[in-house]
Order: structure tokens, then C-alpha cells, then sequence
């Protein structure tokens, strides 16, 4: 009975043995394509407004202030009158300097009919060679005493017009310290600053890092030269995140990167004919290209990220997952350039990264568009 049992149990264990492990199930993920797409280069960069024109109102000559001809904070054309100073004493230098040029030319006259009379008598004998010479000297300082009194002229006429303080250039006006009646002069300091406001400036600047990998900047200076109006387009985003309507161009770029900071100082020249956009106001700088440019876009879901840097598994045509380092580039919506690393048409996994490795054989489907 014993051996009968142990031969029972000898034939179920062989007959277990003999049996065929169960298959293993294959992995099945989610693939999408990289693709070959137009898009417009563009990079951002925080930037500060500035004034195109930046002016201090100040006073030239010393006189009391008749009259204030503006409204602080309003926009003044070039040409306005601003402050009015007293011109009494300026209007009397000139009268003295016009008084001082009339005694000249009646003693430049008297000189010249001396001097006339004594080139008559000369060859008479009837003067020395010494009074003539005097005859001569007379006329020439009469002459210089002209120049001087027409130079002081001008002057008187230069310091009379400094009483009316004006406009140098269109814009907005600041406050001003200042009122009728106050004592100002050279010394006095600023009495006003006014900025223009259309176009205006935003100064911004560039890491060397961007101006290396940028497409943006290293189109804008290949050959070395200044851009164009045509290869660039500035946008600005205020600080509410909102878009300027506006598109402005860049007006400059530094020939060279600071030593300092590191980076290449740029400025764009942006409309502004509503005075939106105000001098110190900070704001997103953005360049993009006007030209289109092919680039490898991967989906973003793609991506991974270790010690070694940025990857994307690949299924390739034996079904067998790759490993490939990608270099990239910018994001535009839910996918990202790949400059280094992918090309077109390639499967990259975008689900089921968690199950799968390098060298593993997949079951794969496309990614469904809605």
C-alpha cells in the first residue's frame, strides 16, 4: 500500500513538471511620433521702459518767476512755454549793449575820418609817419569796439530769451517745486524733468548661455551686424500677464558681453501712442523671429529627466525599447523642440514609462487624437 502511494505521487510530480510555464504578458504602451513642424523662434527676457528722451528742466539765467505754464503730470508739445522769469534786467542789458554799439559806431566814424584825413596829409608832410601809425591804431580798436559791442548784443538778446523757459521736446512733464514769485537760477537745481513717452524704449539684457543657444539672438548676429527691422519682432507682457497690442523692433545691441554681469545689453524701440507704457515700468521682453524654421518636436509627456540629463524612450522597428538623450529646446504648448537626439518620426512612449526599460520587446499603440 505504501509503495502504491509513492508511485501516485512520483506520476503527479511528473506530470506537473512536464507542463509549460504560463507566457508572460506583454507591456503594452502608448506611443506618439515626433514631428517636423514650421514655428517662429522666440526667447523672453525681463526688461525696464525707459524714456527715449529724458530732459531737466532747469534755469539758465537768475530772475523771479512770472508765470507756470503747465499742469504737472500733463503731456506738452516741444516749443510750449513752461516758466516765465522776470526779463527786466535782461531787457535793460540789452538796451545798454545796443546804447554801447550806437557810441561805437560814432567813434568808429570819427576814427575812420581821422584816419582818411591823415593818408591825405602824409605825403604832404604835413604829419609824422608816428601820427599815422596812432591815426591807424585809432581805427582798427574802433573797429574791435564794433565787434565787442555786437558781441555783447548777442549775448543780452541769449540771456533775454533764457526767461522764457521752453519745451525742448514732446512729452510728459513732471512736478515741480517751484511757483511765481520764487527766486531761480543756475544754481537753483532741476525745476521740472519731461520724458518722451512715443516710441519708448525697453532695455533689456541678454545671459551669454541664451545668446549662445538662443536661435533668436545668434540669427540677429550672424555676420556681426546691427538687425534689421525685418528679422525681429518685440512684444511686451505687463506685469497682469496681459499682452501689449502693440509690436515694437530692436533699436540696439551691444557690441560686446559684460564682463561684469555676463550678459549682452539689447534695447527695443516700442510704439506707444497712447502713453500706456511708462518710463521704469518692468516688463517680459519677448523676440520672435518673423521668418518660419523647421524644427523636431516631441510630445512633452515624453521627457524624462535623470543624472545623466534629458531622455525619451523610443520604440523602434523590432518593438524594442531605446534609451535616447535628447538635447532641448523651447516648449510650445504640450510639446517641446528637440534640437539634439530624435528624429523625425520616431515612436516615443508618452504612457507606460513606469513599466518598461531600455532592451525590453512592447506592444505599443498610437496616441489617439481628440
Amino acid at each position: 500500500m505504501r509503495n502504491l502511494s509513492i508511485a501516485c505521487l512520483l506520476v503527479l510530480l511528473l506530470g506537473a513538471c512536464s507542463q509549460e510555464p504560463p507566457p508572460i504578458a506583454m507591456v503594452e504602451v502608448v506611443v506618439d511620433a515626433a514631428t517636423l513642424d514650421p514655428y517662429q523662434p522666440k526667447s523672453t527676457f525681463v526688461g525696464r521702459l525707459q524714456a527715449r528722451e529724458d530732459v531737466v528742466i532747469q534755469a539758465r539765467v537768475t530772475s523771479y518767476m512770472i508765470s507756470r505754464n503747465f499742469r504737472e503730470g500733463e503731456f506738452v508739445e516741444k516749443g510750449k512755454l513752461l516758466y516765465e522769469l522776470d526779463p527786466a534786467e535782461y531787457e535793460a542789458q540789452l538796451a545798454r549793449a545796443r546804447a554801447d554799439l550806437a557810441k561805437a559806431r560814432a567813434a568808429q566814424a570819427n576814427a575812420m575820418q581821422n584816419y582818411n584825413r591823415g593818408k591825405e596829409l602824409l605825403p604832404k608832410g604835413a604829419i609824422s609817419d608816428a601820427e599815422m601809425d596812432k591815426l591807424t591804431a585809432a581805427r582798427l580798436e574802433a573797429d574791435a569796439s564794433i565787434a565787442g559791442a555786437e558781441a555783447q548784443i548777442k549775448t543780452a538778446e541769449v540771456n533775454l530769451s533764457f526767461t522764457r523757459i521752453i519745451a525742448p521736446i514732446s512729452g510728459r512733464i513732471g512736478s515741480t517745486q517751484h511757483h511765481p514769485g520764487d527766486l531761480i537760477g543756475p544754481n537753483t537745481g532741476a525745476l521740472t524733468t519731461l520724458v518722451s513717452i512715443d516710441p519708448i524704449q525697453a532695455l533689456f539684457q541678454v545671459p551669454e548661455s541664451v545668446l549662445v543657444s538662443s536661435a533668436v539672438v545668434r540669427g540677429v548676429n550672424e555676420g556681426g551686424g546691427e538687425p534689421t527691422a525685418d528679422e525681429l519682432e518685440v512684444s511686451l507682457e505687463l506685469t497682469n500677464r496681459m499682452l501689449y497690442p502693440l509690436v515694437g523692433k530692436i533699436d540696439y545691441m551691444s557690441n560686446r558681453i559684460s564682463e561684469s554681469t555676463g550678459t549682452l545689453e539689447a534695447r527695443a524701440l516700442i510704439p506707444n501712442p497712447n502713453g500706456l507704457l511708462l518710463p521704469g515700468q518692468y516688463v517680459r521682453v519677448i523676440l520672435e523671429q518673423t521668418t518660419l524654421v523647421e524644427a523636431v518636436f516631441a510630445p512633452q509627456a515624453a521627457v524624462q529627466v535623470d543624472q545623466q540629463g534629458s531622455f525619451v524612450l523610443v520604440v523602434d522597428a523590432n518593438d524594442t525599447v531605446q534609451r535616447r538623450s535628447v538635447e532641448l529646446g523651447e516648449r510650445r504648448d504640450d510639446r517641446v523642440i528637440v534640437r539634439l537626439g530624435l528624429d523625425e518620426g520616431e515612436k516615443v512612449i508618452v504612457r507606460g514609462l513606469q513599466q518598461v526599460r531600455p532592451g525590453q520587446v512592447v506592444d505599443y499603440k498610437a496616441l489617439a487624437r481628440d
